[in-house]
Formats: C-alpha cells, structure tokens, sequence
C-alpha cells in the first residue's frame, strides 16, 4: 500500500483513499473457485465460503464460520489461477472465541487434519481483531505460483469453538499456465511447482536456480531474495523426487541419481540428459513469454550447479551465464566441445574450501576442465576458507554483481 499524502487538501486523505486502495489490494476473493472450497469442522455446512468476501463487507457480523467438534477449522482454497500471496488478515469476534494461531500450506489439495502435522510453509501467532486491521505478511518467495492454499486454525484463545467472520488474502493472480500443455504444446512440468522471486518493476531477464540433492526451491529463494535485483526474475524449481543410489536408494528430491561424489563413480548419463532437457523446457517458456535466451542466466548449488553447469553448456541457445556453486561438471571425461556460441559464456564458479561432501579440488578440476570448452578469461574460480558444503554472504554478495554484470537493466 503507497500510503500517499496530498498535502493541502484539506481531508485526512489516508482516511480518505486507504479502503478503496486496500479492498483492491485484498481482491483476491473472486479469485477462488468457490465451489470447490472447503472448510473441515465448521458447524453449518457452506458457511465457510461466506468469509471470502468483498474487503467493504469485512464488518458484516451476519456472515460467519464456526467450529463444530473443538477449536480447528481447516480451509481448503482452490484458485482459479497462479497467486502470489503476499498478506492474509484473520477478523473474528472481540473474545475467547478469536483465532489464536494460523498455519498455511501449499499447493495440497484436499487437506484433512491429518495432514496438518507436517510443516507448513509458514505460521502466525494471531492477536485479536474484531475490525479487520491486522495484516500477516507471508514470504512471498514460498507463496509465489499458489494454484491451492490452506488455512489451518489450530488453536483459539480458549473458547470451546472458533467464530470467523473474515478471512482477507492480499496479492497477485495471473492465468494458470503451470499444470497445462503451453504454446507450442511443450510440457513444462518443472514450471507447477516452481517457486518464483518476482522484480518490483519490469522484468527484462530471468535467472532459473536450482537446489542441491534432498533440497526444495524454498530454501534458495529465500536467500536470492536477499540480493534481488528490480528488473529480475529468480526461478526456482523443485527437483522430482526419486531414489538416490548415494543414498541406499531412499527417495528424495534429485535433478538425477547419484551413484557416489568421487570423479571416477559412474554417472546418470540418461538422467543427468533428460534434467537437462526439462531445464531448457523452462528457458523456451521463457524464451516465448518475452524474456530471450541471452537474458537468461542458469544457476544452482551442488547437484543443482552441477546440473546448471550441464545445461548451459549444451544449450542450443546463448545464455547469459552461469552460477555453480559448490559442484562439478557431469559426464566430464566424454563432455562435448561447446559450440561456439558457447565459447564466450560467462560462468562464476565458488567453492567452500572446508566443503567435506564436494572437496574444493573437485571444484577445481571443474575450473581447469572448462578451460579447454570455453574461452578461459571467461570463468572465475573463487574459493572461501572455512567455508563448508554451504554459501556464505561473500559469495552470495559476488553472485550479486555477477548477476549485474551480465544481466544489466535495460
């Protein structure tokens, strides 16, 4: 919200402007697919629909939700499109029987109270308020691409049940593209779950960061957050889950299997292929939507890096550059000569010397190994003592100007 003044007008124009300006912000109500939503344990059937509504009807004591069997309610909300939800205000009555405590999730459809023990993306400690005033900023890098959010009200101050009379979501919606067939009828199943760190102003260049084994996107967004850059669009996609040999094959988050970490183990040639693949899939849609191949820019941590290391350099198209983190180039010993679009690409290469998983000399026979596929005054090895298998903020405040550098604002 601007919170702009007129001086001289004589009115109190924050009185004057702030309701017309905020129930636009918290339209996101005609957002929801109404008839799809739910809400677990409320006494009447319906009734949790009906606080979803307009931000002047906020006050309306006649439409409300209250709990049956105890305290909880649990509201499943399916949107209409992608949302980035930037704030939630809770309004309920001036007593015991207020919300004490919120809990949100992502994206898990049909939501039962017994799915409720897992973390959620984010909690609020409520405090009472009967007139609507209150927002819950959310971190906005965990709720970009929303297509489904649930409410979990855990706990009230006390009462036997809980009474809702209004329940506001700030933020943004954009057509659905993410769970469809796009364009030119390439699936881009990364892009459904993908967590997205969006410019405050146009966004003219894109850089798609990819987490390490066992990792989400959450993580990373979070800390690409902090070195935003106005005219930029961090991508963070979370990689499928799948057994990891590495690790006696137990399922978890993986761009590709890892049989071990030493420069002789053998490698996922199909699979290290096929992540790749799905990488460009992401470009091409960005490609498509505006923003070119040389403004887009491939970064990530570990297997991530590695991954991002991969793709760029057998991309069809010239990138901006690349960010590798912590990693080692895939499929090394028979890598292709890049093309010669590819001789001039920019690649920033940083490694915690104390890194115990990915010992800094792999990171620098990476260095010494990209040598002889692009230009060497083309990358930049860097090191930091006592670091671990881990980043720290010099090298983050270097991917920073790194990104600046190659990604200018046009």
């Amino acid at each position: 919200m601007s919170g702009h003044h007129h001086r001289g007008c004589g009115c109190d124009c924050e009185a004057a402007h702030e309701p017309a300006e905020r129930g636009f912000e918290y339209g996101l109500y005609r957002r929801i697919d109404t008839d799809k939503l739910q809400c677990l344990n409320e006494s009447r059937d319906g009734d949790g629909r009906l606080v979803f509504k307009p931000w002047d009807q906020r006050h309306d004591r006649d439409k409300f939700v209250e709990s049956d069997a105890d305290e909880e309610l649990l509201f499943n909300i399916p949107f209409t499109g992608s949302v980035k939800l930037k704030g939630v205000i809770v309004s309920g009555e001036d007593d015991d029987s207020h919300p004490a405590e919120i809990r949100l999730y992502k994206n898990i459809p049909q939501m039962s109270f017994d799915d409720t023990g897992r973390e959620p993306e984010q909690a609020f400690r409520l405090n009472r308020d009967p007139d609507a005033q209150l927002e819950y900023p959310t971190k906005i890098a965990r709720f970009s691409n929303v297509w489904h959010l649930s409410i979990h009200m855990s706990k009230n101050f006390g009462a036997e049940s809980t009474r809702v009379y209004y329940i506001g979501l700030r933020g943004e919606y954009s057509e659905t593209f993410s769970r469809c067939m796009c364009g030119n009828n390439m699936s881009v199943p990364l892009l459904a779950e993908a967590v997205t760190v969006s410019g405050n102003e146009k966004e003219t260049a894109a850089v798609i960061f990819l987490h390490g084994l066992g990792d989400s996107g959450h993580g990373w967004a979070d800390t690409l957050t902090g070195i935003r850059l106005p005219h930029v669009k961090f991508i963070c996609p979370h990689a499928p889950r799948m057994p990891v040999t590495l690790n006696m094959s137990v399922m978890m988050p993986a761009w590709f299997d890892l049989m071990g970490l030493s420069p002789e183990t053998p490698e996922d040639e199909s699979g290290i292929k096929k992540a790749a693949d799905n990488i460009k899939a992401i470009i091409e849609h960005e490609a498509k939507n505006g923003i070119p191949p040389n403004r887009i820019m491939l970064g990530g941590f570990s297997q991530g890096g590695a991954l991002s290391l991969y793709t760029a350099l057998t991309c069809q198209h010239q990138l901006a550059g690349v960010v590798a983190l912590s990693c080692w180039l895939p499929l090394h010993k028979s890598f292709p000569l890049a093309s010669s679009g590819n001789k001039n690409l920019p690649i920033l290469q940083c490694h915690g010397e104390k890194d115990e998983m990915i010992p800094v000399q792999f990171g620098a026979m990476t260095a010494e190994k990209l040598k002889y596929i692009v230009n060497p005054q083309m990358i930049t090895f860097k090191t930091y003592p006592g670091v671990p298998h881990s980043s720290c903020t010099q090298e983050m405040l270097l991917v920073k100007e790194f990104i600046e550098k190659h990604l200018p604002r046009i």
